[in-house]
């Protein structure tokens, strides 16, 4: 068992190791990888109905198509004109940001956080040469053009794996020495169903939050309620912040256009938000997809975007699904000594269970066409 720990574990340095050196096609992959997630069990269902899967891949991200025109059509007015009108009062706003810092800083004279607006203003500025701002732009712009490349080929990629899905799935199996196939499968369907089931969860669970703020901003009368809502469902895609992250424009905006009053109202309703997504729309949506403890999700946060920015938010929920899967497997069958027929017998029980979320019927209609 020693000698096994030790070989995983070395397997699993140069695996690391050769991410690591070649991690500029990662995030393509990852969002790749996404997309197929989310588009399989829909290939997979005009397959079952004849279509071939290359046409019903087509048929699919021309569905996403008239979706995104579609919603195009009835949000992007909406998003101009508020974006407009927030271009036009930002001076105001501005100007009654730079009178509250200035109230606060006269309030923290001679207290051991005394400070002033200039103080701010010089700890932001940055007297850069021209050379280095032209090497600071270029920078941006080759961030830029890096992420448009990732936004090009993810969807290709996508699209021929999409039509190869059962292919992939025959190569992958004949790689597998027939002793361990069934310990495999066991291990691969949980995998699917965790990672298959956060990402098209996650991605309802945002675009139900994101309306449920809009709706709850637009009824206090927030001004620019439509930008913070869809700002607080977009970060909603990483789990637990969302609302947060949305709730600090809003806050800024109440305060600086309408007073204390209405900031603790937005913090309310993005506290409102959190909760009913806590207890309501993530437990039917995501079900029993990705099975983890609140805390081990904030430590998965917290390591994810240390080591790997929006990207690592974005996976570190997964990957911790992952490896809770694959260690509670070696423990139970190597340490326990579970066989692998009452793991998978287990696994047959709780997918048959009655449920709730819309995630098991997708995830049952990935698994029959995987």
């Amino acid at each position: 068992m020693a000698w096994a720990l030790l070989g995983i574990t070395g397997v699993a340095a140069v695996v690391a190791l050769v991410v690591w050196r070649f991690r500029v096609v990662l995030p393509p992959l990852i969002l790749a990888g996404a997309i197929v997630f989310i588009l399989n069990p829909v290939v997979t269902a005009l397959q079952h109905r004849g279509i071939p899967r290359a046409v019903g891949a087509g048929l699919s991200y021309l569905g996403v198509v008239a979706l995104v025109v579609l919603l195009g059509f009835l949000v992007v007015p909406l998003a101009t004109d508020q974006a407009e009108d927030l271009r036009g009062e930002w001076p105001e706003i501005q100007a009654k940001a730079n009178r509250w810092i200035d109230d606060r800083a006269e309030q923290s004279e001679g207290t051991f956080l005394e400070f002033t607006r200039a103080d701010l203003e010089d700890a932001f500025d940055s007297d850069l040469t021209f050379t280095e701002q032209l090497a600071r732009v270029r920078r941006v712009g080759v961030r830029v053009l890096h992420v448009l490349l990732i936004l090009v080929l993810a969807p290709i990629i996508a699209f021929y794996l999409l039509v190869d899905v059962p292919h992939l799935r025959k190569v992958a199996e004949s790689l597998i020495p027939a002793s361990a196939h069934d310990e495999v499968f066991v291990v691969a369907h949980r995998l699917n169903r965790a990672i298959g089931g956060f990402f098209r969860g996650q991605l309802a669970v945002a675009l139900i939050v994101g309306v449920i703020c809009s709706v709850g901003l637009g009824v206090i009368g927030l001004k620019f309620w439509f930008l913070v809502g869809m700002i607080a469902g977009f970060f909603n895609i990483i789990p637990l912040v969302g609302p947060w992250i949305g709730g600090i424009p809003g806050v800024a905006i109440a305060l600086t256009t309408d007073g204390p009053v209405q900031a603790g109202l937005v913090v309310a309703i993005m506290a409102g938000a959190q909760q009913i997504d806590n207890h309501f729309i993530t437990p039917q949506v995501m079900q029993r997809a990705v099975r983890l403890h609140p805390a081990a999700v904030m430590l998965a946060l917290l390591a994810g975007g240390t080591l790997g920015g929006f990207f690592g938010l974005l996976l570190a929920v997964p990957t911790a699904a992952v490896a809770k899967i694959i260690l509670s497997h070696l423990w139970r069958t190597y340490v326990l000594n579970e066989p692998v027929e009452q793991l998978a017998a287990a696994q047959a029980a709780a997918d048959a269970a009655p449920g709730t979320g819309m995630v098991k019927d997708v995830g049952k209609a990935a698994e029959a066409g995987s």
